[in-house]
């Protein structure tokens, strides 16, 4: 009787030890996918930040180029909007071609008018002051500004200002959109969001068709992983800090805020990643104030 009851309690203890142990073997690798996942957003933020400071330089860039470019110059100051669209076109598919970049050119007169765009030479003569206040700032301080800014769409614009002895004769923008860092980030295995705050969509009217996210937002860029977007929309993004994490649908989001050049939250910049057995983990959360550098030639990088 005495024996058996010790191997009854020599049983009981075993099977209190093993599953002890296996309670800390699974919230060890619980803390460990825990831990590797916020390493992985911590990664692929940097690279979103750092990819977004890039597109925004060489958008700089590219309109400082256009600003002091002779031909256009000569062009522009002559009046001659057909032989300035002409080398702008041309300017255009030669970097394309060399570059592998998309994007499009305003030129905005000194009334800070339309004066010829890219994609529609017939457009001429559009007020842009009441609602492009990177334009107005651009005039007023006679420098180039670059930054994520609201337009009819949501793009990172780059203005630099055309200047004669010193007086501004008008100004030459370079747009770029996200898509480029959307391919590039998928090429390292993540998914780019853009997401803006609906409040803009009364002046971004082009993007009034394009799929809200939760009541908040709605998604800029026009191409997006569908699988990973659809977690995203039933994760819930009303609760979104300056920066940050969390996890739903098997996929793992990181966060950081979008500002304008007056410091003003237009939306946000999301990637994704998909994690196995992310789907069980608890929400990660993360928040800290974003990083803000302005320069002395007014140039915002986030």
């Amino acid at each position: 009787m005495l024996s058996g009851k010790i191997d009854k309690i020599v049983l009981l203890f075993a099977a209190a030890v093993m599953s002890v142990s296996f309670y800390l073997i699974y919230a060890m690798y619980r803390s460990n996918a825990r831990e590797e996942t916020v390493h992985s957003l911590e990664n692929a933020l940097l690279l979103t930040r750092n990819m977004l400071d890039e597109e925004q330089q060489h958008a700089l860039s590219l309109s400082l180029l256009f600003s002091e470019d002779q031909t256009f110059l000569d062009a522009f100051y002559r009046h001659d909007r057909k032989k300035s669209f002409d080398i702008i076109q041309e300017k255009l598919s030669s970097l394309k071609k060399f570059q592998g970049y998309t994007f499009e050119v305003q030129v905005h007169d000194q009334n800070l008018h339309t004066y010829l765009r890219s994609w529609d030479f017939s457009i001429k003569g559009v007020p842009l002051a009441s609602f492009r206040e990177g334009l107005v700032l651009v005039k007023a301080r006679k420098r180039p500004l670059v930054s994520i800014e609201v337009g009819k769409r949501l793009n990172i614009k780059a203005i630099s200002p055309i200047l004669k002895n010193g007086i501004f004769q008008g100004s030459i923008e370079v747009i770029e959109g996200f898509e480029h860092m959307r391919e590039k980030l998928a090429e390292q295995g993540y998914a780019l969001f853009v997401l803006l705050e609906r409040k803009y969509l009364s002046v971004a009217t082009t993007l009034k068709g394009h799929p809200p996210v939760g009541d908040r937002f709605v998604l800029v860029n026009q191409y997006c992983d569908r699988d990973a977007f659809e977690r995203l929309k039933s994760a819930g993004t009303l609760n979104l800090g300056s920066y940050g994490y969390f996890t739903g649908g098997g996929y793992a989001f990181g966060y950081f805020e979008i500002k304008n050049f007056h410091n003003e939250r237009l939306g946000y910049c999301m990637v994704a990643l998909q994690k196995s057995g992310a789907a069980g983990m608890k929400a990660l959360s993360h928040a800290q104030s974003g990083r803000t550098e302005i320069s002395d030639t007014g140039v915002i990088i986030r």
